[in-house]
């Protein structure tokens, strides 16, 4: 028997009967081959354009000074590249034991109850401005009504004009007839004084007195505002109280504006017209030779 294959055998036997080892960090690895080479760090820094500290820590086995994440793997990638090692062995070590000190460790996920959620609330903010526009809106369409309905109570009747009685002066002074020759003597008559109870001359008749074509005459019932404008001039605005009456003449048309339309009777032309409107309706009336028609009150034949 050939002493060497006796003593071949014997190792052989040796290391079966011993305790399989941990295998040793990749970093131990790594600096023993690029020792192997002959190369020095500071080479391999330089030719992969690599920080030196990215080296020595992977050496080192200090994994929590590299930057972490993919840039780890493309650190390892090319130092096995460069050395001529299988890097997706080297990667497949490098993350088991990178594993229990890595700040990626898997974390155990763990299921938490669903809480039910909070009821909808919403801001008062919200809901008074909602309701802020909701009463501009209302208040731009209605307009028209309020102004209608709230005019009367408002609106100014226009100052009229009193007609003032031109002053009554007193008659001039008589002077005593002079003395007369007795053949050219001529008896004056006497002068007499104006009576005290002469009626003064009368003034100029308003324009609601003037005859006209059409004549209007109003019977109030109730309280009533009322505007009268007459062939397109404004002549009298304004309240009638319960009882009073107002007479109107003109030659071409009516325009009339009533607070309380349903509060007065109206006669034209010595006719008694329809009933105007309802207590306390506004209306707008125009009253021409075309209109006094339908405004009658139809007489029974």
């Amino acid at each position: 028997m050939n002493p060497a294959d006796g003593r071949h055998s014997s190792e052989h036997l040796s290391a079966l009967s011993r305790p399989v080892s941990k295998p040793a960090p990749i970093g131990e690895d790594l600096k023993a081959a690029r020792l192997g080479k002959q190369l020095e760090l500071g080479q391999v820094a330089a030719d992969t354009h690599i920080s030196l500290r990215h080296f020595q820590s992977l050496e080192e086995g200090r994994y929590r000074d590299l930057p972490g994440g993919m840039y780890n793997r493309a650190f390892l990638r090319s130092y096995c590249v460069y050395l001529g090692l299988d890097s997706n062995e080297y990667l497949k070590r490098f993350e088991e034991e990178s594993a229990p000190s890595s700040d990626k460790a898997v974390k155990t996920k763990v299921r938490t109850p669903q809480m039910p959620a909070p009821p909808l609330r919403i801001p008062p903010l919200l809901i008074w401005s909602v309701m802020l526009l909701v009463s501009v809106v209302g208040l731009y369409f209605s307009r028209r009504w309020i102004a209608a309905v709230f005019s009367p109570y408002f609106s100014h009747p226009p100052a009229t004009r009193l007609a003032v009685s031109p002053p009554v002066l007193p008659p001039p002074p008589v002077k005593p007839a002079e003395t007369l020759p007795a053949t050219a003597a001529v008896k004056q008559p006497e002068q007499q004084p104006p009576a005290e109870d002469a009626v003064p001359a009368k003034t100029n008749p308003t324009p609601e007195e003037v005859p006209g074509k059409i004549h209007l005459q109003f019977h109030a019932l109730q309280a009533c505002w009322i505007s009268v404008i007459i062939d397109g001039n404004p002549i009298s605005s304004k309240t009638l109280h319960p009882g009073d009456d107002s007479t109107y003449n003109a030659n071409e048309r009516f325009e009339i504006r009533l607070g309380n339309a349903g509060g007065v009777n109206l006669t034209i032309n010595g006719k008694p017209a329809k009933p105007l409107g309802k207590p306390g309706e506004v209306l707008n009336l125009l009253i021409d030779a075309q209109s006094i028609p339908g405004l009658l009150e139809k007489t029974v034949q």
